[in-house]
């Protein structure tokens, strides 16, 4: 997979690419600082298309301005994204042609990943799955005006995933609280936020 970050590198104008599926980074050429940043941005590329779709329009690219760089956005069968920084000088149809023309190996390479990582994900530990005990409800309460005070009153849909998700991964018990914050914490795109609403939760299941 890097031979193809490398290729689109070689053009004139690119200085660093990587290729998401889902809010995970499967392969970058992006210093590792950037990786919360990308899986956001990738998030937010992800609902424009799907957007898109949804009332009959689609895309095949998306451009986000930098400064004097740009962020361009490539969605690729099989729900995978390829983000490039570029330069602003940089020539527009001959990236777009060289990632469609890549699209092919790019699915190739990673299909065996993605399969693999989508089993994990469906086949739920052992103990997973089962009811939430009462006695944490306080804890939740918290967690939920945690997280309202980031990202608003569309907390409580975010809660009511994220639940859904903990208890299919986890068992819901008051140890894996953590684990459950993790998972809130990837709805909030702005990382201020996201820290603030980590680190207002530290030590949530030692009390």
């Amino acid at each position: 997979m890097s031979s193809i970050l490398e290729e689109l590198g070689s053009l004139g104008g690119v200085y660093h690419g990587c290729i998401i599926r889902e809010g995970s980074v499967l392969a970058t050429t992006f210093p590792s600082l950037l990786s919360d940043n990308l899986a956001s941005i990738a998030r937010i590329a992800d609902r424009i298309f799907r957007g898109a779709g949804s009332v009959r329009h689609s895309y095949n690219e998306i451009y986000f301005e930098m400064d004097e760089n740009y962020l361009l956005g490539f969605p690729v069968e099989g729900g995978f994204l390829v983000l490039l920084l570029t330069g602003k000088d940089v020539n527009f149809a001959l990236i777009h042609m060289t990632v469609q023309s890549a699209a092919p190996q790019i699915i190739r390479e990673l299909a065996a990943t993605v399969q693999e990582s989508d089993t994990a994900r469906a086949t739920p530990p052992a103990r997973a799955g089962g009811k939430i005990d009462q006695s944490l409800k306080p804890h939740l309460n918290e967690i939920l005006e945690a997280l309202t005070l980031q990202i608003g009153p569309v907390a409580k849909i975010s809660m009511g995933e994220g639940l859904k998700r903990w208890r299919s991964s986890c068992e819901p018990v008051k140890a894996n609280l953590p684990r459950l914050i993790d998972i809130l914490a990837r709805d909030i795109e702005d990382e201020v936020s996201r820290q603030d609403f980590v680190t207002s939760l530290a030590g949530i299941a030692d009390r």
